[in-house]
């Protein structure tokens, strides 16, 4: 363990950890394709010498013109960087997209890229992002992105999984993506203070249990080949085979599962970077798989010891392109800022008051109780004008009218549903897959819309990966009215809300019901703070909002979400009624449909400002707009029951629930505190603490 004790002498900081992993990922990627291209240098070298090898680049090695089969890996550790430099902060699939989409590095003509290549032809072809890698063959080719993953969710691999999952799927069917996810992960892992091979190993292996089962179990049959083995026997089994799985038609892919030949040799050798990354590049070249995975071996052993504890020759070879990385380092940091401030609102919200309750439990206890509340009383008007409500019912709505809806309506029910799978996640973030689970699981699929959710249900039921099924959903709203879950969990993290709120909603939407999905997760993660306002709220709504024209099927008098919800807020500043405001609603922000996304959430949030965040108000005048009112109501009230919490929600409503109901959400948003609270806060606080001492 010497050369992790110097690193950890002399104080190893965050910012030397991301250069380290940065130099060590090129320094993999250029030796790991010397040894495909110039294979006599390294045929030679037997096991007593493997160790020891001295192992250089191919530098005079020129491909043969018109018949070039590979290259290195750097243009892809090139495209993971480029995506979180040009977003300034977390990379999404549409980022990663947009760069590897026109990478030269990755247009390269190699033959074995050619997979690549295909994904670049078809989203220059104008194919989604998130569907483009889903009927691809299996490869690790894109893992070689993943360092700068796992540096930026340094010391989180769940997240690191997650995301790399999500990006590598532009490139990607499920399998190569949990391939990807998992590089990702163990560089994560490896930022942890005093990571060692083996807890960068039990890392990989618990997140690939949680999350891929199949993966897990070829992970841990590699390492079990090698387990017990005495270092000699282990050498001579090492250089006969390396990594490589067993030969059948489930391993012959192009750079097959990339981390697998990783881990058996990081678990004996990872305080040594030369020599683990001797072991990585010396044995047979399966598939190229050294092109890749020295690249994920370096970049771990980088991260562990940082850039120093690296050897000179490696810094000297990766310079010239790390050179235009730097900045990576400061959107690591930017994010570590972002995330201790939310340290800090985190920690006053879970303070428990003398009665063991805090105000985080009562902002999730209005949160939920209200949007429940406004979407039964909105239900037996839904899809009637304002004018058709008041002929109704002159005096207006001003009651939960059935209160057998505050249990049975499904914008309350799928709510419910996304709050279990984070319970269920016992504090680690949510992806679609996890709420699929839960949708195969519980839902009752006759309940439901069945050209939206019923019929994503179906597919998912059929093995679809939930990542994408929404693709092909008729747009009806259904993902606003349930995605509060993602704002709880990422209060006072609207940025980080509406990004997993995107990938969770693609689960059963698409286009306008995604964006207005994301608008209020990011909302809701602000009204949760402690000193949040109606004014703050909203411009969350607003700084969530795309600004990229609308690509509907109909022609709209707004050019984009934000300038249609800047006009359903002007409206709503002209009026201190809800019930008059409906006027101005109707003459300026009526869409093609009530069933439009984007119309209900603009109609919302423009109750909840009128409302100036009252519950009551808000659930009476999102009912009584008509419309799409139960989800209008719903998503008015519930704004405002996260931002003023219980109290703030009529007794007299309250008491239409079940005991049994009432209990289940007063249980549930207890258990959704004590997470965030014991789960999700300490890992914040490891990863603010590294980003602190980094810049002292």
């Amino acid at each position: 363990m010497m050369e992790r004790k110097v690193c950890m002498a002399v104080e190893c900081t965050l910012t030397e950890q991301v250069e380290g992993c940065l130099v060590g990922a090129i320094a993999g990627a250029l030796l790991g394709f010397a040894r495909c291209v110039e294979p006599a240098r390294f045929d030679g070298i037997d096991a007593a010498g493997m160790l020891n090898a001295t192992l250089t680049p191919a530098l005079d090695w020129q491909p043969e013109p018109y018949r070039q089969n590979l290259r290195d890996a750097v243009p892809l550790v090139d495209a993971g960087v480029q995506a979180y430099l040009t977003q300034g902060s977390r990379a999404t699939p549409e980022a990663f997209a947009a760069i590897f989409r026109d990478h030269e590095g990755i247009a390269t003509p190699a033959f074995q890229w050619d997979g690549l290549h295909t994904i670049q032809e078809i989203l220059k072809e104008g194919m989604p992002p998130r569907l483009s890698g889903f009927g691809a063959f299996p490869s690790g080719l894109v893992c070689a992105a993943m360092p700068a993953v796992g540096a930026y969710h340094f010391a989180h691999p769940e997240y690191a999984y997650l995301d790399g999952v999500e990006l590598a799927s532009v490139a990607q069917p499920p399998l190569g993506a949990d391939w990807a996810g998992l590089c990702a992960a163990a560089i994560a892992a490896a930022f942890v203070p005093g990571a060692t091979g083996e807890t960068v190993t039990d890392a990989v292996l618990k997140v690939a249990l949680r999350n891929c089962r199949e993966v897990f179990y070829d992970l841990e049959w590699g390492l079990r080949r090698y387990a017990g083995l005495p270092e000699p026997a282990f050498l001579e089994e090492w250089r006969r085979r390396g990594g490589a799985p067993d030969l059948d038609h489930r391993t012959l892919w192009i750079v097959y599962n990339p981390i697998a030949a990783v881990l058996p040799a990081l678990r004996r050798y990872a305080d040594s970077p030369a020599k683990l990354m001797a072991l990585l590049v010396v044995p047979p070249p399966f598939m190229y798989t050294p092109t890749v995975s020295a690249a994920i071996g370096g970049a771990i052993a980088g991260a562990m010891h940082g850039v120093a504890g690296l050897p000179p020759e490696w810094r000297e070879w990766a310079a010239p392109a790390v050179a235009s990385w730097r900045n990576l380092t400061d959107v690591v940091l930017a994010r570590a800022r972002q995330e201790a401030a939310v340290v800090q609102v985190t920690e006053r919200l879970v303070q428990e008051d003398a009665g063991g309750h805090s105000l985080l439990e009562e902002k999730v206890r209005g949160c939920i109780l209200a949007g429940a509340i406004g979407n039964a009383m909105g239900s037996p008007v839904e899809g009637r004008t304002y004018q058709e409500v008041d002929r109704d019912y002159p005096q207006g709505v001003t009651t939960v009218l059935d209160p057998a809806r505050l249990e049975g309506e499904d914008d309350n029910q799928m709510a419910m549903l996304l709050v279990e799978t984070y319970l269920e996640r016992q504090g680690l973030p949510v992806m679609a897959r996890h709420f699929g689970k839960t949708w195969k699981d519980r839902l009752n699929r006759n309940h439901f819309y069945p050209f939206c959710m019923g019929h994503s249900y179906d597919l998912i039921t059929q093995g679809w990966d939930p990542r994408i099924v929404g693709q092909w959903s008729v747009v009806t709203g259904s993902t606003v009215m349930c995605l509060e879950p993602a704002g709880i969990y990422h209060l006072a993290d609207p940025e980080f809300a509406a990004v997993d709120a995107t990938a969770i909603a693609y689960m059963y939407q698409r286009g306008l019901d995604v964006q207005a999905a994301a608008m209020l997760a990011a909302t809701v993660a602000e009204a949760l703070r402690p000193d949040a306002t109606v004014d703050s709220v909203c411009q969350a709504a607003l700084a969530a909002a795309p600004t990229e024209e609308f690509r509907t099927f109909d022609r709209r008098r707004f050019a984009n979400c934000r300038e249609y919800l800047e006009a359903c807020l002007e409206v709503a500043d002209g009026y201190d009624d809800v019930m008059a405001a409906r006027v101005g609603l109707y003459e300026k922000c009526l869409l093609y449909h009530y069933i439009d996304p984007l119309e209900l959430w603009g109609l919302a949030l423009a109750m909840f400002r009128v409302a100036r965040g009252d519950v009551r108000q808000a659930a009476i005048g999102g009912t009584n707009i008509g419309r799409d009112a139960d989800t209008i109501a719903g998503r008015a009230a519930m704004l405002s029951g996260a931002l003023r919490g219980e109290r703030n929600v009529p007794p007299e409503w309250v008491a239409l629930f079940s005991e049994e109901a009432r209990a289940r959400i007063h249980r549930n948003a207890a258990r959704l505190a004590s997470l965030v609270a014991e789960a999700k806060l300490p890992a914040l606080k490891t990863r603010a603490a590294l980003a602190a001492a980094s810049e002292q």
